[in-house]
């Protein structure tokens, strides 16, 4: 039995069989998705639709490729994440940002130096605000470039270490230091906003 629906069944034959109503329906069931994907990968609207258009291109071109085995959303994810990668790629003549702003409240253990004085706070509180998500969301575009692919790829896509390692072009302890060091500095963003909300 196929792992994904009968509405992406109907959609990959359509565009197996080049139907053109079949594209229409890629662009509106997958285009926003495919761009808010693009967008925090790339901190850049312009370059994310670019990004995506290209993206749908390559799997409208490969779709034969397309057998059913995970989710049709997920191998266009897999194509857009390739394609912003790349896009980042190009355009990696800026040079890297530094963490250490970021990191300046925790000691090497990764220990927060001042004291938490706020009450724990329970994830179901965490996942119903909607603007600790938010936040949360602000914190991760805060971070840069490597660190917020590598803690992009891996905790929200879901990627293993390796797979971000090979798709990154680094080594796998290199992607478990960033992961590290994104997540710390993601804490250290957020700190004010989790007493906020505890308070």
């Amino acid at each position: 039995m196929s792992s994904f629906d009968d509405l992406d069944t109907q959609l990959v034959e359509g565009l197996k069989n080049g139907d053109q109503d079949s594209y229409k329906k890629l662009l509106v069931t997958y285009w926003e998705k495919l761009n808010c994907l693009a967008r925090r990968i790339l901190n850049d609207p312009s370059t994310a639709n670019d990004c995506v258009q290209e993206a749908l291109i390559k799997a409208i071109n490969k779709i034969d490729d397309f057998e059913g085995k995970g989710s049709f959303a997920g191998w266009l994810r897999r194509i857009v994440v390739n394609e912003a990668l790349m896009a980042l790629r190009k355009k990696k003549s800026r040079k890297e940002e530094s963490i250490d702003n970021l990191m300046q409240d925790f000691d090497e253990m990764g220990m927060y130096v001042q004291p938490y004085n706020g009450q724990p706070i329970s994830l179901d509180v965490l996942q119903e605000s909607e603007e600790v998500k938010k936040q949360v969301r602000l914190a991760i575009d805060k971070l840069p470039d490597v660190f917020r692919i590598t803690l992009l790829l891996r905790d929200i896509e879901g990627y293993t270490t390796k797979e971000v390692a090979e798709k990154m072009d680094v080594t796998e302890q290199n992607v478990k230091v960033r992961l590290h060091r994104a997540r710390l500095a993601l804490r250290n963003i957020l700190i004010p906003v989790l007493r906020e909300e505890a308070g």
